[in-house]
């Protein structure tokens, strides 16, 4: 019942896959340079304006987007005002134009009152902490692809969990395909609509600002009744279902379209199904309401921040998963590679150019790295030639 963490890092990414003992994908964490204002950092910041209407006050937390801060969060008899400076937690990160959600209750003390803000006190947990942390009492070993992560990674684990997947070797007990995995989720995450294969069909996730929705679509299952099919392939259904509203963090509602069921009974034991699933892996499932004679069903999950489907599409976040990709070919793996080419969207031309500076990728990759714009790309999709 082990479970798996495959780590990668560039200078300016770090990502954590977490698979279960099956070679699911559960969770994705990363660290970027360019977005470190997520949930659990702590802030010094600073009130632009209280709103007791809404009972919140707008605060200055050094991101493009004030946050808002709940003041029933703040200490008891705690009074605010404009331009006052204030700690806060963040709840849940900003993103799409909407700003963090903010909370009062931490225990991390205010700096010198001559201290620039705002300013973060004490950063998230890291990606591979919260990837742990996703793992639960699940043992875990973690998988490096270079050396050079190794004490990075020993740090927070013992080494004996630590092992080095060597990409020359075939044998599948000695080389997991957990990079086919990865990029394969990637992939369909990031694409419009994002379809996931289970063992008895597919899933459709699409989302709108105000739900996501997910369609069960059974595959062929000979040698089965209608009747037992169809109850198998809802069943299997669900606990996809739970797998990908945590993975994806679909947050508040979200309606599945579950293949008509055959009786009262069949929808009762697919909803009851489901909410057992919900129940023992997600920590922000909240409820689950009824099955329509449909098939439709409605969950409420609690909101961590963006659904991972779309900050795999932001900049940022494209940038760092090319670099990964760049970083897996390290310096003396390829003596013949001296020089690879890029095409990219502008957008995130604007973040590697910086990042693949000739220095950084001679010293760490041993080749040079041209990067290119190209307006004719999506934001997600880029070339790397050479």
């Amino acid at each position: 019942m082990s479970y798996h963490i495959l780590y990668e890092a560039c200078p300016w990414h770090v990502r954590c896959a977490l698979f279960d003992e099956n070679g699911r994908l559960l969770t994705l964490r990363f660290d970027d340079v360019n977005r470190k204002l997520v949930e659990g950092a702590v802030v010094w910041g600073r009130v632009r304006a209280v709103e007791p209407s809404l009972g919140g006050a707008f605060v200055d937390i050094g991101d493009v987007q004030d946050g808002f801060l709940n003041l029933n969060t703040l200490p008891q008899g705690s009074k605010l005002t404009s331009g006052q400076a204030v700690v806060v937690r963040i709840a849940r990160a900003g993103f799409g134009g909407k700003g963090a959600r903010l909370d009062g209750r931490t225990a991390v003390l205010p700096p010198a009152a001559d201290s620039s803000c705002p300013q973060i006190l004490k950063p998230a947990a890291s990606a591979l902490v919260r990837a742990l942390h996703d793992a639960n009492n699940h043992p875990v070993t973690v998988w490096i692809l270079n050396a050079h992560v190794r004490e990075a990674v020993c740090k927070v684990v013992p080494e004996r969990a630590v092992r080095q997947l060597d990409q020359s070797l075939v044998q599948a007990d000695d080389a997991p395909d957990w990079l086919e995995r990865l990029d394969s989720a990637l992939d369909a995450m990031a694409a419009t609509p994002a379809v996931f294969p289970f063992a008895a069909g597919t899933l459709i996730v699409e989302m709108t600002s105000a739900v996501a929705t997910i369609d069960v679509n059974a595959g062929p299952m000979p040698g089965a009744s209608k009747q037992d099919a169809t109850l198998a392939a809802n069943l299997a259904a669900a606990e996809e279902v739970s797998r990908l509203c945590r993975l994806l963090d679909l947050g508040g509602s979200v309606i599945v379209d579950f293949i008509t069921p055959k009786s009262k009974a069949q929808r009762e034991m697919v909803a009851d199904h489901l909410q057992a699933s919900l129940q023992t892996t997600d920590d922000k499932f909240l409820e689950i309401r009824p099955m329509s004679r449909h098939g439709l069903l409605e969950l409420t999950r609690q909101r961590e921040g963006p659904s991972l489907n779309l900050l795999l599409k932001t900049p940022s976040f494209v940038a760092g998963r090319i670099g990964l990709e760049l970083w897996r070919i390290p310096a003396g793996k390829q003596p013949a590679l001296r020089r690879q080419q890029v095409l990219v969207n502008p957008q995130v031309a604007d973040i590697l150019k910086p990042q693949l500076a000739q220095n950084v990728c001679l010293g760490h990759l041993g080749r040079q790295v041209d990067v290119q714009a190209d307006g004719a790309l999506d934001i997600g999709r880029w070339k790397v030639q050479g």
